[in-house]
C-alpha cells in the first residue's frame, strides 16, 4: 500500500514547507551537488568497497544557484528522510527534472534508513539548478514482511 504523503508520510521527512506535500510523496530538495573524481571500487562484501572523492560545487545553505554542464553529479538530499521498520522508500525525479533533460538515479530505501540521501543525477541538457529546488519525491510503501533492518555505512541513525 501507498503511504499518502499528507497524512503520513510527512512524519518520516522534515520538510521545510507544506509546499513539498504531492498527492502520493514527498517532495525532496536539493542539499549539495558534487562533482566525482577517480575511481570507486565494489565488491561482494564491500571490504574493499571505495567511493571516488566527492568534490562539492554547489550547496543550498550557501548557494544561490548553479549552472550544471551535461555529466554526472551526485546529489545530497536537504530533507532528513527517516523509513519506519514496516515500509520501504523510494525515490523518483520530478517531472519537471526530466522535461529538462536531467534525471535521477536512486536507490531502495530499506526499512530503519535514516539520513541525507544521495542520488546520482544524470544531465543530458544543461540546466540550472537554484538554492532548495524540489528534485525528486519519495513514496513509501508498506510492507508486510520485512527481513530486518538497514545496519549499512551510509545510516546516520548508527552514527
Amino acid at each position: 500500500m501507498i503511504i499518502i504523503g499528507a497524512q503520513v508520510s510527512k512524519n518520516f521527512v522534515n520538510i521545510k514547507k507544506d509546499i513539498q506535500i504531492q498527492q502520493c510523496g514527498i517532495d525532496l530538495r536539493v542539499g549539495k551537488i558534487y562533482s566525482l573524481k577517480g575511481n570507486g571500487a565494489l565488491d561482494y562484501t564491500n571490504e574493499k568497497r571505495e567511493l571516488p572523492k566527492y568534490i562539492e560545487i554547489f550547496n543550498s545553505e550557501k548557494d544561490e544557484k548553479i549552472h550544471l554542464n551535461v555529466g554526472i553529479y551526485t546529489v545530497q538530499i536537504a530533507d532528513r528522510v527517516k523509513i519506519p521498520h514496516n515500509m520501504a522508500g523510494f525515490t523518483y525525479p520530478r517531472s519537471s527534472l526530466l522535461r529538462m533533460g536531467c534525471t535521477l538515479y536512486t536507490a531502495v530505501h530499506d526499512p530503519g534508513y535514516e539520513g541525507y540521501p544521495t542520488y546520482l543525477m544524470h544531465v543530458l541538457n544543461p540546466i540550472t539548478i537554484y538554492k532548495d529546488a524540489r528534485i525528486a519525491q519519495i513514496v513509501y510503501i508498506e510492507c508486510s514482511e520485512v527481513n530486518g533492518e538497514y545496519e549499512g555505512i551510509y545510516n546516520e541513525r548508527n552514527k
